[in-house]
């Protein structure tokens, strides 16, 4: 049904907060699941590192479609946009899992950096750096990583408080809309380099040799791609309940339009970057991929790349299936899995450099729900507090009864 085909809306009776007390409680028991996989992975597991790369795997989950759900609020807010409005504080509510992470780094910086990291531990680090002067190796050093990262979720954090402050700020009739182009106009250059830093310690540095120009953006990509699947499958829960009126054909299309867009993105950054390797050839680069191509690693990097550039690709391209909610939602679960697949590429090869470590090992998806869930109470706690609709935004009605697509 197009959206002139929808029926007007004069008035919208506000959902209220959320009550999802069955997803609530089976979010609690995979936390516990978690919680009691990762304890047991560091009593039980004879490689130390192990618990480690499973907690940091899982902990990119809820930071990254957090930074992706800040960072689309940003550009639309920008950009004036009109129909992301009847879905802003269902992105909003997105945003919470920046406080989980950092609670995950602090777990980490405390007690696995050395695990993961070997220039993060004592003694002679020179070998491991190939620059001519010292400034790497000066630059890695674990107190640097620490309080770098510590800032950059600080900061994370005060831009998430800031943009749900000023949201419902507005639910009381104030009119925010200058400071909200304001600040994400800040967000926005804050984002770029806050993320290509974190991003680099935490995940490049794993093998400290390598080099890229493009892992940043890499990424950024990665983080929003993710938010836009995780974003399409909570409209399409919530369509069927609270915001059956509020989610119609033409958000759904807009958001169809976007995972479209998001996967090309992705499927070009992945291969800028693998070609500009592929050209230099150099030993510092190169190893990054051979290590990742070998033991199975390959196959799972082909399957990833299916997942998140051809399948939505190809399965939204139709104007038609692109506002159908179950075609949304299978997009969405394979851009997850790829998500999930692309962060065991990046990190289980540096720790298995020699043998096969597969995607789907049961103490690593384990942990990773947990993380999901509690990014989902998180979120579940954030819309029954503050509801799931943005009431004081003059735009609601007009957005939700696509006025401005006439």
């Amino acid at each position: 049904m197009s959206a002139s085909q929808q029926p007007h809306l004069e008035r919208l009776d506000n959902p209220g907060p959320l009550h999802a007390p069955r997803t609530t409680l089976w979010s609690f028991v995979l936390v516990a699941a978690g919680a009691a996989t990762f304890v047991a992975m560091l009593v039980l597991c004879q490689r130390p590192e192990r618990p480690w790369a499973a907690l940091l795997q899982a902990m990119m989950i809820p930071t990254w479609i957090s930074l992706g759900a800040l960072f689309f609020l940003s550009i639309h807010a920008l950009g004036n946009a009109h129909w992301t409005v009847p879905i802003r504080r269902v992105i909003e509510g997105l945003t919470g899992g920046i406080p989980l992470g950092f609670a995950a780094f602090i777990l980490l910086a405390l007690f696995g950096m050395p695990e993961l990291y070997e220039w993060a531990n004592a003694g002679d680090r020179a070998h491991l750096f190939h620059a001519h002067d010292d400034s790497k190796r000066e630059w890695m050093t674990t107190g640097r990583c620490i309080a770098t990262t510590g800032v950059i979720f600080a900061i994370w954090w005060w831009f998430q408080f800031t943009f749900r402050r000023l949201s419902i700020l507005q639910d009381g009739r104030i009119d925010v809309t200058a400071r909200q182009v304001r600040w994400s106009a800040v967000f926005l250059l804050v984002f770029a380099l806050t993320f290509t830093l974190f991003v680099w310690d935490l995940l490049l540095s794993l093998q400290v040799h390598f080099v890229s120009a493009m892992w940043g953006i890499y990424c950024i990509v990665g983080a929003v791609q993710m938010f836009l699947a995780v974003l399409s499958l909570t409209l399409v829960w919530l369509a069927k309940g609270p915001l059956k009126d509020v989610v119609r054909p033409h958000i759904l299309h807009d958001l169809g339009t976007w995972t479209v867009a998001w996967s090309c993105i992705w499927a070009y950054i992945a291969y800028a970057q693998y070609v500009i390797v592929y050209y230099a050839n150099m030993n510092e680069e190169s190893y990054f991929y051979l290590m990742r191509t070998q033991h199975g690693y390959g196959t799972v990097y082909a399957v990833e790349t299916f997942l998140r550039f051809p399948v939505p690709f190809l399965a939204l391209l139709s104007q038609r299936v692109r506002t159908d909610p179950r075609a949304i939602a299978a997009v969405a679960v394979a851009v997850l899995l790829g998500g999930w697949f692309d962060l065991s590429w990046i990190i289980m090869p540096a720790i298995y450099p020699n043998e096969a470590h597969y995607v789907w090992a049961l103490p690593e998806v384990l942990v990773g729900a947990g993380f999901s869930a509690a990014f989902l109470l998180l979120a579940l706690r954030f819309w029954r507090r503050h509801g799931l609709i943005p009431q004081g935004d003059p735009r609601l009605l007009s957005s939700i009864n696509a006025e401005h697509m006439h």
